[in-house]
């Protein structure tokens, strides 16, 4: 037991051992709230990930539609003809797409329907 001439030393020992608990139990709060919120972070990229690829598919079918209007002077007469012929590719077990005809000279409606949701 040192001895100084302000006292004895095991008092400074006793502080540094409650600040080592203390600063341990505040890195591992720190961690648990970057993680978590790299996780919430991850989860928003994801669903901004999933609207853009069905926001692009939408973009292919009318591209499709139309040049298949302006080409053969009538819309598809199914959505499988537009896969066949204009090479529309997508994700089937992510989305789902309804195609539903009016007539050979009207435009069809197409839905596109995410499955993961």
């Amino acid at each position: 037991m040192s001895k100084t001439r302000f006292g004895s030393l095991d008092g400074i020992h006793q502080i540094k051992k409650k600040n080592v608990a203390g600063s341990t139990m505040l890195s591992a709060a720190m961690f648990l709230l970057i993680f978590v919120l790299f996780l919430f972070a991850v989860s928003a990229a994801s669903k901004g990930s999933v609207e853009e690829q069905r926001q692009s598919l939408s973009e292919a079918i009318d591209r499709a539609v139309i040049q298949c209007y302006a080409t053969e002077g009538r819309y598809p007469e199914s959505f499988e003809y537009l896969q066949k012929n204009y090479g529309i590719i997508y994700a089937d077990d992510q989305f789902r797409v309804d195609y539903v005809i009016y007539g050979t000279n009207m435009r069809p409606d197409v839905t596109i329907i995410d499955l993961q949701r």
